[in-house]
């Protein structure tokens, strides 16, 4: 029941990018370069912040390695990513943050503060990948929004049949998820979301060593060198 948990926890956390490669690095380029960069044109909603800033994310932590003025709720970010990643916007005023993939590419963002962590991204394909697959999780996690309130139930009338049952059904959800997840990334194998999903997977209570080297190795030669392919071959122990 506990490692059910902390497998619905991970998910909902999704900010699993390790990598200690160098930060994005400034553009000093004009609008003809922008195909050699990124371009992060953002606006926040419903809410008020002087500034936003463009944080990497190692392990459980983030550093912040950009900032830019917020005006009329608007601001821009520019710069170069080797290899597309996660990376983590936070504002002045709140606390929480917002993940997002960078790739060089012109991407459009809007934050609603009430809704902080689900940005709406225009522009990049793979934060609309990743938002397919964040869809079907959520709607494999309900589930366990119904088993919930019934597992708080038992655990009062200490029925322990009970317990043992949702415990089975809930087992039964994080392995339907599993296997999504991994089906998932094998049919994007070609795709630069496949590493950064995969590498989420040695953040689960039930390590499947085995399934995560089987995806990996299905991986494209070029996908393997991004920073989470990295990880994961460091993980594997395959350098």
């Amino acid at each position: 029941m506990k490692n059910c948990l902390i497998i619905l926890s991970c998910f909902f956390i999704l900010i699993s990018c390790n990598n200690k490669n160098d930060v994005t690095k400034k553009t000093t380029s004009t609008i003809n370069n922008f195909t050699k960069g990124f371009t992060l044109e953002g606006e926040l909603i419903n809410g008020e912040a002087s500034k936003v800033y463009l944080n990497k994310i190692i392990g459980n932590t983030i550093y912040q390695i950009d900032s830019a003025k917020i005006e009329n709720n608007k601001f821009s970010v520019q710069g170069i990513v080797e290899y597309p990643e996660r990376f983590a916007l936070t504002f002045d005023t709140y606390a929480s943050k917002t993940i997002l993939i960078l790739e060089n590419l012109p991407i459009q963002i809007s934050v609603n503060t009430e809704q902080i962590n689900d940005p709406i991204i225009i522009g990049s394909p793979l934060n609309s990948k990743l938002d397919e697959y964040k869809k079907i999780s959520k709607s494999i996690f309900r589930k366990i929004d119904y088993l919930y309130p019934r597992f708080q139930k038992a655990r009062l009338e200490n029925d322990v049949e009970k317990l043992t049952e949702i415990g089975h059904q809930m087992k039964s959800i994080e392995k339907e998820f599993q296997v999504f997840s991994f089906q998932f990334i094998e049919k994007n194998k070609n795709s630069f979301i496949a590493p950064i999903l995969l590498s989420d997977q040695l953040k689960t209570s039930t390590i499947d060593t085995f399934k995560i080297k089987e995806s990996y190795q299905l991986l494209s030669e070029e996908v393997k060198h991004s920073p989470d392919a990295q990880i994961i071959a460091s993980f594997l122990k395959l350098h």
